[in-house]
């Protein structure tokens, strides 16, 4: 399973009418031998040509099974304890939040249907639909239904994965005319990406272990090795067309890819680098899927040669992000210079700045004293013989083997401009805080570090740039740039978010607090008979399921 954890045109004159005359010759004679006509003859009228019709899409049609993958002993009775990938995917498709998230980033209407906020920009008040009703009792959901999962959260503490809504919301009351009224614990329209959590019935799983939401699939039957979900032909948006969907227990991603070949799965979410061999027109469709995981590499600012800002960028110049994700993630991914994923409708792309180019690298580190004095291929500083320009470079040695190799090949493009590299590997485990890599992260036993963050789709990046961030392991200081990751938070509306956004991330590529390199690219494995899928997005894979339709036979 995988765990939890974005031309130039240029225009030339003829100038001699003998020049387009003989052009124009040139061009009939090429197209009439392309289409077969003698250029010696009068070519026939298109009035008696007959040309070929398109093939019409095929129309959706209701019925039919898509089988998926889950994890062996899950527990699909509370979709607070998720854990992993796959049974987010399979929740999604039973209990729907207060509000949703498009596969831009964009806050979209969930149970729902409108909403307003007071002066303050604290206080919200939301008016639910009362078409969206519990499977099995048709009864319309309550906004103390959001309440009581709400407070189920707060008492899980950090054991759920929806922990983050305790960071935005200070408290939610149910009203007596059935409105939810939430209040923030900060103004900002930010703060709404808060309420994307599932909605269970009095926020508790139910008596027989059952789930029962109001989403567009409900649950049919649970055993330990499969759960079927059916349509719910009373979902207050229109029914889908697929009518079940079947989940496995596998043991691993691996094991469910096997399944997909032996043709006991339909569709499978997959992190697998090697996903492409899979593609055959007809039979299998492999469709990219964007992340939230960025892979960046930390600048430990307690080196003094790395707090010159030319230098950070001269690194950026020297990595070629091309050769390494075409080499190491086989096109799993996709460049970027700032933490916010090129897909997002907050990502700025003016901020794509540091293409691969090491003459300006090379030009950024002589303009800080750096050259290679000596003829030895390594810089020194002011030409100082002993003083040569050495960086340990720290990796996690995990079982994903993809930054391990993508730590070697930057340390030798770092090394092809003249930068020593100490490549350090440590040990680490997802989950493990005592590992040996988090210990030489939080001690900065390290000059560069490769790691990869799982960001939040609200982009909330204060907690990589702020002085006290607990993810801003290289010390980095900045009272501007903090306050301008902080601007995104708090503005009142999306106009605001989106020009807050994007003056950071300028900022942040002028500045580089850290180096961004890509943002990973997961897959969707699935039978070529499964239509409509016509683009998926991590963490919500399944938000569009409902349009999903199989070829009739």
């Amino acid at each position: 399973m995988r765990l939890l954890r974005n031309t130039e045109n240029f225009m030339k004159k003829n100038l001699l009418n003998k020049t387009i005359a003989f052009s124009l010759a040139v061009l009939f004679t090429a197209i009439a031998c392309a289409c077969g006509v003698p250029v010696d003859e009068p070519a026939q009228s298109t009035a008696s040509l007959v040309l070929p019709t398109a093939t019409p899409a095929p129309r959706p049609v209701s019925g039919g099974e898509v089988r998926m993958p889950m994890p062996v002993n899950a527990d699909v009775s509370d979709p607070l304890a998720v854990t992993s990938e796959e049974l987010l995917a399979l929740f999604s498709l039973i209990y729907e939040s207060v509000l949703g998230i498009d596969d831009s980033g964009k806050i979209i209407p969930g149970l729902a249907e409108n909403w307003s906020c007071d002066e303050t920009g604290r206080v919200w008040t939301f008016r639910l639909r009362a078409a969206a009703r519990w499977h099995d009792t048709g009864a319309s959901i309550t906004s103390a239904d959001v309440v009581s999962t709400y407070q189920r959260i707060v008492s899980l503490g950090a054991n759920t994965h929806y922990s983050y809504v305790t960071t935005r919301v200070e408290s939610m009351v149910a009203t007596e005319d059935g409105s939810l009224v939430v209040t923030m614990r900060q103004g900002g329209v930010a703060s709404l990406y808060a309420l994307t959590f599932p909605v269970m019935r009095s926020g508790a799983p139910e008596a027989d272990g059952t789930p029962v939401g109001t989403g567009p699939y409900k649950a049919l039957s649970v055993t330990d090795d499969a759960m079927r979900l059916i349509v719910n032909t009373n979902w207050w948006k229109q029914t889908p067309y697929i009518e079940a969907f079947t989940f496995y227990a596998k043991d691993s991603n691996e094991i469910a890819l096997a399944s997909y070949e032996a043709g006991q799965l339909d569709l499978v979410p997959t992190s697998a680098l090697s996903v492409g061999r899979y593609r055959e027109d007809g039979v299998t469709n492999v469709l990219d899927v964007m992340t939230q995981t960025a892979e960046v590499m930390l600048i430990n600012y307690d080196n003094a040669n790395l707090r010159d800002v030319k230098v950070r960028m001269a690194i950026a110049c020297a990595i070629n992000r091309g050769h390494i994700i075409t080499n190491v993630y086989m096109n799993r991914a996709q460049a970027c210079d700032v933490p916010v994923a090129p897909d997002a409708w907050l990502y700025e792309s003016k901020s794509k700045l540091y293409d691969y180019n090491t003459t300006v690298a090379l030009s950024l580190l002589a303009e800080s004293g750096w050259s290679d004095v000596d003829g030895d291929g390594y810089l020194e500083k002011d030409g100082q013989h002993y003083n040569e320009m050495t960086l340990r470079l720290l990796v996690n040695d995990s079982t994903d083997a993809a930054r391990k190799s993508a730590a070697d090949m930057i340390a030798q493009q770092l090394e092809a401009v003249g930068i020593h590299i100490e490549l350090i590997t440590a040990g680490y485990a997802l989950g493990d805080d005592a590992s040996e890599y988090l210990s030489k992260l939080s001690s900065r036993e390290f000059d560069l570090a490769l790691i990869g963050f799982n960001l939040g789709r609200d982009c909330d990046l204060t907690q990589y740039i702020a002085q006290n961030g607990r993810n801003n392991y290289g010390g980095y200081s900045n009272a501007a740039l903090e306050q301008l990751a902080q601007n995104i938070l708090t503005a009142a509306d999306e106009t605001g978010m989106r020009e807050a956004a994007s003056e950071f991330q300028m900022r942040f590529a002028q500045e580089l607090p850290f180096i961004t390199l890509y943002f990973r690219l997961n897959s969707l494995l699935y039978s070529a008979d499964i239509q409509g899928i016509s683009s998926a997005r991590e963490p919500d894979i399944l938000r569009s399921a409902d349009k999903w339709y199989l070829l009739s036979e």
